[in-house]
Order: C-alpha cells, then sequence, then structure tokens
C-alpha cells in the first residue's frame, strides 16, 4: 500500500506535505529530548529496557541527539519545499 505511489494514501500525502513535516517534528523533538536527558543524567535505557552508563550511554544519547536534529532538519525541509 505504501509502496505504490499513487496509492491514495500517498497521493493524500503529496497534497497534505505538512502531515509528514509533524510526525518528523515531533519524532526529532522527542529524539532531541531524551538525548539531551541521556547526556545529562549519564545514563539511559537500551532497547530491552536495561539502563546503561558510562561510554555506551554517552554514545546512545549522542545518536539519539544527532538523529532528531536530523529528523527536525527533514521537518523543517518538508515544511518550507515540500515533499520530495
Amino acid at each position: 500500500m505504501i509502496a505504490d505511489r499513487n496509492s491514495p494514501t500517498n497521493v493524500w500525502l503529496r497534497e497534505n506535505p505538512l502531515v509528514i513535516s509533524l510526525v518528523a517534528g515531533v519524532l526529532g523533538i522527542a529524539l532531541v529530548y531524551f538525548g539531551v536527558v541521556g547526556l545529562k543524567t549519564g545514563a539511559t535505557k537500551d532497547k530491552y529496557g536495561n539502563e546503561v552508563t558510562g561510554g555506551v550511554a554517552v554514545l546512545s544519547s549522542v545518536a539519539r541527539l544527532i538523529g532528531g536534529i536530523g529528523a527536525i532538519g527533514v521537518a523543517v525541509y518538508v515544511a518550507i519545499f515540500g515533499v520530495w
């Protein structure tokens, strides 16, 4: 369904790019938040819910921060120029 370029969902999303921008912005803000919190506390949770500390926590938090900034960048791009 999503892979079909002319499906009704994809046509609607191309006509309303702010929906994609909103979703990317919300995900980006969440990633930035969890990245900053992990860097400030020095501890974060991995994908299984285990608490990690030290270098792994810093690396995970930096990855979340970079991913969040990238998602916010995509949201701004889509809001200004529309879907690519």
